[in-house]
């Protein structure tokens, strides 16, 4: 039996081909050895003696300028899908502006 790989002369991509390009700031993250959340026990139910605990993420000004990059990225692409809007332009404009000065400010005090 023939494969559609064969027939068409492609190479199949492997599953490390398409981890490397993954990009936190989208949802993709990866898996590290550090967490980024800790848990904080809320008081015991007292009917049932249950403990609830509640996750607690930590701020990271690699995680935020990484978001704030890609929010940035999008509302441009979604600009340029919309050349009539010039609110959509500005906003995207003033965003661009807004993540740059960010990123100096971490990158001037924080690293």
């Amino acid at each position: 039996m023939v494969s559609l790989t064969e027939i068409y002369n492609i190479k199949e991509s492997s599953f490390s081909e398409l981890k490397k390009d993954r990009d936190p700031a989208r949802g993709n993250k990866g898996k590290t050895d550090t967490k980024d959340f800790y848990f904080v026990d809320e008081p015991a139910d007292p009917e049932t003696g249950q403990i609830k605990s509640k996750v607690v993420y930590k701020r990271s000004f690699k995680k935020m300028v990484a978001d704030l990059e890609a929010e940035a990225i999008d509302l441009n692409k979604l600009s340029e899908d919309n050349p009539d809007d010039m609110v959509l332009y500005k906003m995207s404009e003033d965003l661009k502006e807004l993540f740059n000065n960010f990123r100096t400010h971490v990158r001037k005090n924080y690293e």
